[in-house]
């Protein structure tokens, strides 16, 4: 470590730079201050040829969407998202606004120490330039990016914190913003991220298809920049989509953990590691004890609390799972019973602790409920526990989560149904894993805190289902191009298909009109389509991102809307190969034919 006060010498701060990666000036006024700390940026910079970004620890809270923020969570947001995608690509960082005294050492139990511990060990072992102001914190003037595409690396590492919350609501909007910072700068390896991370945002909100499709994308593209630990990113969510259907693929998460480690990448192996660990936590035989012990420990390396308290979480929830085959409290029995609850609780605690800390309310919802699930009496001590963790799923919008506690509230169904809010949103097979206890308490399947999924199109209610609405007719979009790109026209098909009791399905459809909007930067034609003939629609979009159409049937005879449905479509940057994808699912309006 260098410290370089009130010294103007830029050569030998280069030099200092240079040797040890790291560089903490102090002392100066802040506009010297600054000003110092942009040169030596560029000095380096230009040499490597390598992006500089800039952060401002009084601008934490804000940059990570979250206003308000002490000046410890300021901080951790800070060493956050240097702990994200920048560590992993080599560039020149400036952390400017470190509060005074925090460059003089590294004291314990300060905000201070603990941001300048954090930054020098998420730099660990990293091919970047680590560059550290130190100030009285007075100045309270924004900083932007020196570079063109730090806004959108700026932006990623924002949707990736969404993301790690458990709200990827937040994070659609931003990405969509990246997307387009990228390809203005031209800059193919942060158009990687940003689709990698669109995936990754897919895979939370349950949408499968769309996740498989653009997290192959993001693999082919980052083989094709170099970029291994982005390879290894992909191939681990990826694996983890095949836990979706209740039979996860630990062979899968093996690999992108020897990918991780291949690419010198040990914040991404040890989380590979704990989703293999989860994946085969209740086999039969598994040391799932000793491996939740290394994953610990690889995560305590990286200093990554998230990853501990999931750690902590999956490893409560095993123990709290057991038979008392695995050896905790002696030979089993009452004893060991107890002994094994009474640990379980000191992990569902730690790990609450930890998630708390983190700022992840997804890890924090799912910990208050099992730990109420598995300790009865932590569960009677609190007469509203379950609105509590309702109130806290419902806050990042998780509706099944919700739908979860209310399962556990109400106990088994005397059907042996799932209740229809889980029903419309998870795969049969995983909803098949759902086991009970003697006392009549859900073993949620571990999979089920994976992914925030919303209702199914079309899926139908409790008592429709022998009922099925025969005499009515539905509208059917078919996408008859490969993946959209911004620019290109893409043809989609429209069909009226009358069931078998409506008057259609014997005799040629009316001459019906389908009229097309577009709800977004993007351009549809023809406005209209005649579905008899075989209505087709060329939609232009004219940049990335989730695009919104909406098509309303009507019949020109008497002027009658029919019916209006609306259908998403994702635009990527362009497709390193061709793709078939699927048909861009419709949402009927209440407004039938």
């Amino acid at each position: 470590m260098s410290f370089v006060g009130h010294i103007r010498d830029l050569a030998a701060a280069r030099r200092e730079l240079e040797t040890r990666r790291l560089l903490v000036v102090d002392g100066a006024p802040d506009a010297d201050r600054s000003a110092f700390l942009d040169a030596v940026a560029r000095e380096v910079a230009d040499e490597a040829g390598l992006p500089v970004y800039r952060f401002r620890v009084a601008d934490a809270g804000e940059r990570s969407g979250e206003a308000g923020r002490t000046p410890g969570e300021a901080a951790d947001a800070v060493v956050e998202a240097c702990r994200g995608v920048f560590v992993v690509h080599p560039c020149v960082v400036v952390v400017d606004g470190v509060p005074a005294g925090a460059a003089d050492a590294v004291p314990t139990g300060t905000a201070d120490g603990s941001l300048l511990a954090g930054l020098i060990s998420a730099f660990a072992e990293s091919e970047s330039f680590l560059l550290v102001g130190s100030t009285d914190a007075r100045e309270g003037a924004s900083a932007l990016p020196s570079d063109g595409c730090a806004d959108g690396w700026a932006l990623l590492t924002r949707a990736a914190v969404h993301c790690d919350r458990g709200d990827p609501r937040a994070a659609g909007p931003l990405l969509r913003r990246a997307v387009e910072a990228h390809q203005v700068a031209g800059d193919r390896r942060g158009e990687a991220w940003a689709v990698f991370l669109y995936g990754r945002m897919c895979r939370l909100r349950g949408r499968a298809e769309d996740a498989r499709r653009l997290l192959h994308i993001a693999r082919e593209r980052f083989r094709a920049v170099g970029e291994r630990p982005g390879e290894a990113w992909a191939c681990g969510e990826l694996a983890r989509l095949a836990t979706r259907s209740g039979a996860p693929d630990p062979d899968a998460l093996a690999e992108a953990r020897r990918l991780h480690e291949r690419a010198g990448d040990r914040r991404g192996a040890a989380w590979a590691h704990l989703w293999w660990t989860v994946a085969r936590a209740d086999e039969p035989g598994f040391p799932w004890r000793e491996e939740f012990t290394n994953v610990q420990g690889r995560f305590h390396e990286v200093s990554d609390r998230l990853g501990t308290a999931w750690t902590l979480h999956h490893h409560a929830l095993t123990l709290a799972r057991t038979d008392g085959t695995d050896g905790v409290g002696g030979t089993g029995g009452t004893g060991g019973t107890g002994e094994r609850r009474r640990e379980a609780d000191r992990l569902f605690e730690g790990a609450l602790a930890l998630f708390e800390e983190a700022d992840c309310p997804h890890g924090r919802a799912w910990t208050m409920l099992e730990y109420a699930l598995r300790s009865p009496a932590h569960r009677f001590l609190n007469g509203e526990w379950a609105a509590e963790i309702r109130h806290v799923f419902h806050g990042i919008g998780d509706e099944a989560g919700e739908a979860w506690v209310d399962l556990a509230e109400a106990g088994p169904s005397p059907d042996g149904e799932p209740p229809y809010e889980l029903a419309c949103r998870y795969p049969t097979a995983l909803l098949d894993t759902l086991g009970w206890t003697e006392a009549g308490e859900p073993l949620i399947p571990r999979a089920a805190r994976d992914t925030q999924p919303e209702p199914r199109p079309g899926f139908p209610r409790p008592g429709d289902r022998d009922r099925p609405d025969d005499s009515g007719a539905h509208v059917r979009l078919t996408l008859l191009d490969d993946v959209p790109v911004p620019d290109v026209p893409a043809r989609i098909a429209l069909h009226v298909v009358p069931g078998p009791g409506h008057p259609w399905s014997t005799a040629p459809l009316p001459p019906l009109t389908a009229r097309a909007t577009s709800l977004g930067h993007a351009e549809i034609d023809p406005a209209h389509g005649v579905p008899a003939d075989g209505a087709e629609f060329r939609f232009t979009p004219h940049r990335p991102g989730s695009h919104r159409l909406r098509f309303t049937v009507e019949d020109p005879a008497t002027g009658t809307v029919l019916q209006q449905v609306e259908a998403e479509i994702d635009v990527v940057p362009s497709d390193p190969g061709p793709h078939r994808p699927t048909a861009p699912a419709p949402r009927p309006s209440a407004r039938r034919a």
